[in-house]
């Protein structure tokens, strides 16, 4: 299960999400789009 991203516009704006600024994450400190994925602990219903 890789995860899923929403683009969610309100009239002309478009939310988005500023991630942590850590090294130990991808993509750290950049702007994307609210989503996610499945982690190892949590299951599908």
């Amino acid at each position: 299960f890789p995860g899923c991203k929403i683009a969610l516009f309100c009239g002309d704006k478009l939310l988005t999400i500023l991630r942590d600024d850590k090294a130990s994450i991808p993509w750290a400190n950049m702007w994307e789009l609210p989503g996610g994925g499945k982690s190892v602990r949590e299951n599908l219903i």
